[in-house]
């Protein structure tokens, strides 16, 4: 323990010691140990139960709709004897969503799993072509969606059933809409005691499948990542220990947010068919009594608007989110001091995201993590004091969380030096639904090889060096790209950099870099500025042998994260 973590490691100590309500406890599963959540849940249903007792509280905000939690429940409560009565489904069906962030896709959520089906959001943001693939994957029969995914997907052509939200005009064959399901004179008679007498013959077991989703797939096909009612109630577990820890260890700043008398409202910034919208915002928002406030989609603008107009008080945002608030003329007006806590989702904040998040949200908590779709957002966090202190790293092991780093033979390195990062926890997948090939090589004894390269401190502390993949060996030096991006997007007038390997005769691979600037900037950033710039933080190896420099956006999936190999393709040599 240093003097850096024993707060942290104190805290963290008292939240799961025996008799406390994250006590931690072992527990073997196929050959392999691991800690878990003695108390947790035994099923989303159990864990999500908590959420009916805030009645007539807001839970939704969307544009001019205001849903409470009973609102939102009578009608996932509909939805569920719906779907066992008149779609027939039956337990370990699987039942797809495919929706931007509308109110009906939580409410299509908390259904499925309520009859013991398997959820599976899809990427509202992919082509006819990804969708109709992923929901071949998960094998669906039924899928919710919005009148474009609708469109994009054709369910009816595919022998699909489809439930349609906020659709206009008449539907095709097999698509029917979610109003006219909701509102069948069938279901809206009965009453809540009636509704429980259905939905309480459904018996869940822990172990059984919850939900697939899919990976991001930023250099492939997108794997489809089985979790079962288990692995999702640890990890909503864990988020509350890890958020009793940082209570302690931040007691002060807590209190004055608590005692100020504004409800919990949390700004809802990313796709919920992602790992950090999905467990990290709605399931632990839904649980907790607190409102979420939704938004059409990302919009810098409407979100100063709604910092304002609804007083947030969490938010969760992409690095580069942050960044589009720091350039917004309206960010000036909005008075960040009602906001608790602010974070940038994914792995460690990029400089100049952080030093406005310390600057402009200095009565703030921020905080920043480090997880994958794989492991249930689970891996490492930290937040306020710790972070302001080491704001480059991602933050201490979360309790049931256990860490290697190796190298490419699998061999575990000595502490510090920088290896792939494998995880074992509790809330990770046991691996990929028809994906065999994936699951010989990248899971091993109850452990994931999570394809990133880093290293732990002297603190304990996780920093993140690049992806396995994006790594680039010039001569007999590794280079990781994101430590040059980073470097170049502290420039004033950057936006962003995207690195990548290039083949070279004299080391095999050499950097370029892609670096984006506004348009009236071009003039002023060229390659050499870039690489002088370089040159004076990096070591000579790592200065890029090739810059280019464009007004052009980067293309970005649906974590805000860079598709690098969009970006090669489109900059890089042919």
């Amino acid at each position: 323990m240093s003097k850096f973590s024993a707060p942290i490691d104190q805290a963290i100590k008292a939240v799961t010691a025996p008799g406390s309500p994250f006590e931690i406890t072992q527990y073997q599963s196929q050959g392999v140990d691991y800690r878990i959540y003695a108390n947790a849940p035994k099923n989303l249903i159990e864990l999500l139960a908590p959420g009916r007792g805030f009645t007539d509280q807001e839970f939704i905000i969307y544009q001019d709709q205001r849903w409470t939690f009973s609102h939102f429940h009578r009608q996932t409560d509909l939805i569920a004897v719906q779907l066992i009565r008149r779609f027939k489904i039956q337990k370990g069906d699987r039942i797809a969503i495919a929706m931007r962030n509308y109110p009906e896709w939580m409410a299509a959520f908390l259904a499925i799993v309520s009859v013991g089906a398997v959820a599976v959001p899809l990427n509202s943001w992919g082509a006819g072509k990804e969708l109709q693939q992923s929901l071949a994957e998960a094998r669906c029969g039924l899928v919710f969606c919005d009148q474009q995914r609708l469109n994009i997907i054709q369910p009816q052509n595919h022998g699909l059933t489809s439930i349609v939200v906020r659709h206009e005009g008449a539907l095709p064959q097999a698509c029917h809409s979610y109003n006219d399901v909701i509102s069948d004179q069938s279901v809206v008679q009965l009453s809540a005691k009636d509704i429980r007498g259905v939905l309480s013959s459904i018996e869940i077991d822990t172990q059984d499948e919850a939900m697939i989703m899919f990976t991001s797939g930023t250099s492939g096909t997108p794997k489809a990542a089985l979790f079962t009612h288990f692995n999702c109630c640890q990890s909503i577990t864990n988020f509350e220990a890890v958020g009793a820890a940082a209570y302690m260890t931040n007691i002060d700043a807590y209190t004055k947010h608590l005692n100020s008398g504004r409800p919990s409202k949390v700004l809802i910034t990313v796709p919920l068919f992602h790992v950090s919208g999905l467990f990290a915002q709605f399931l632990l928002t839904l649980r907790g009594g607190r409102t979420m406030v939704l938004m059409y989609k990302w919009d810098p603008a409407e979100a100063c608007n709604l910092m304002t107009e609804e007083q947030i008080t969490i938010f969760v945002a992409a690095p580069s989110m942050l960044l589009d608030l720091a350039r917004h003329p309206k960010f000036s007006s909005v008075d960040t001091s009602v906001i608790s806590n602010v974070s940038g989702a994914g792995a460690a904040t990029p400089t100049k995201a952080a030093q406005f998040l310390k600057e402009s949200f200095s009565q703030s908590l921020p905080g920043t993590g480090w997880g994958m779709t794989e492991t249930g957002a689970a891996g490492t966090s930290f937040t306020g004091y710790f972070y302001n202190l080491k704001p480059g790293s991602s933050g201490f092991l979360n309790p049931i969380v256990d860490l290697r780093f190796c190298d490419e033979r699998g061999i575990e390195l000595e502490a510090g030096a920088p290896g792939e990062i494998w995880i074992k926890s509790p809330t990770t997948i046991t691996g990929y639904t028809n994906n065999p090939d994936a699951n010989k090589n990248e899971f091993k004894d109850g452990w994931f090889k999570t394809g990133d390269i880093g290293y732990l401190d002297s603190d304990k502390c996780l920093f993140i060096c690049d992806r396995a993949k994006d790594m680039v060996i010039r001569g007999s030096e590794n280079i990781f790209p994101v430590e040059v991006e980073n470097t170049i997007q502290s420039l004033p007038t950057v936006i962003g950099a995207c690195g990548f390997a290039i083949p070279s005769e004299r080391y095999g691979e050499e950097l370029m870099v892609v670096v984006r600037v506004a348009r009236e900037d071009l003039d002023q950033v060229d390659e050499k500025m870039i690489q002088d710039h370089c040159q004076e933080n990096l070591a000579k190896f790592k200065v890029p042998s090739i810059v280019i420099v464009t007004d052009q956006a980067f293309p970005l999936n649906a974590s805000n994260k860079v598709v690098k190999k969009q970006v090669k393709a489109l900059f890089g040599p042919t």
